[in-house]
């Protein structure tokens, strides 16, 4: 009984250092670090390519752009929005350049995998939950105009809060937690503008924010 214990401690240790090893590719990966997640690299870098020789501006978001805010948590894919005009395109030439189409969704929601890593698309308006009040940005709104690039802070921001899956919120927790005052209130504005119903729950998880940090600091640090 006792060896069985030890086995499973044992097993439990070994994929607890695995899990901590494919974070610490992860943020390499993102932070554009040698010794990096080699598939996601792959991934990211005919990304890259593909929208550069075509002419199609691509927006990291999700778990990927959470890292590159701060926020170093694990993902098993990479979310990307695409333009309302590219997303006919894409599904054309992504096999040019080794991208399979694993799902094409008659409203752009489209899935793609390449060397073993999952792309999901989100279309520019496209519905990011029922009944959410806003579509999904655009690229403009995103901040990136040409390659594949991470949405900036504000815009990943916008995709967070109009998808408010509980994922969703504590990605923006944690990241609020980790980026500058007056960068937060600069895309606090942003929200603002946005829709009031966004503001709320942003002001919401800023509190969350906030009482978290002082909780830590009271504990002797984050965790």
């Amino acid at each position: 009984m006792k060896t069985l214990r030890r086995e499973r401690l044992v097993d439990e240790l070994r994929g607890a250092a695995r899990s901590l090893a494919r974070l610490e590719g992860l943020v390499a990966t993102v932070k554009d670090r040698e010794q990096g997640d080699a598939k996601f690299a792959a991934a990211l870098g005919v990304l890259d390519t593909l929208s550069r020789s075509e002419g199609v501006p691509i927006a990291i978001v999700g778990g990927m752009a959470a890292i590159h805010h701060g926020y170093e948590r694990f993902t098993k894919d990479i979310e990307i929005v695409v333009g309302k005009k590219h997303l006919d395109p894409l599904i054309r030439v992504a096999p040019n350049y080794g991208i399979k189409v694993i799902w094409q969704d008659p409203n752009g929601w489209h899935k793609f995998r390449y060397g073993g890593v999952d792309i999901e698309i989100v279309p520019e308006g496209g519905q990011p939950r029922k009944n959410a009040p806003t579509t999904i940005p655009g690229l403009k709104q995103l901040g990136v105009q040409e390659g594949a690039r991470y949405a900036n802070l504000e815009g990943w921001m916008e995709t967070k809060l109009a998808s408010n899956r509980q994922l969703d919120r504590a990605d923006l927790v944690q990241v609020m937690k980790k980026i500058d005052a007056a960068i937060l209130r600069k895309a606090r504005k942003h929200i603002a503008k946005v829709h009031r119903a966004y503001l709320r729950l942003f002001d919401e998880l800023h509190a969350m924010a906030i009482e978290e940090m002082e909780q830590e600091k009271d504990r002797g640090g984050p965790r």
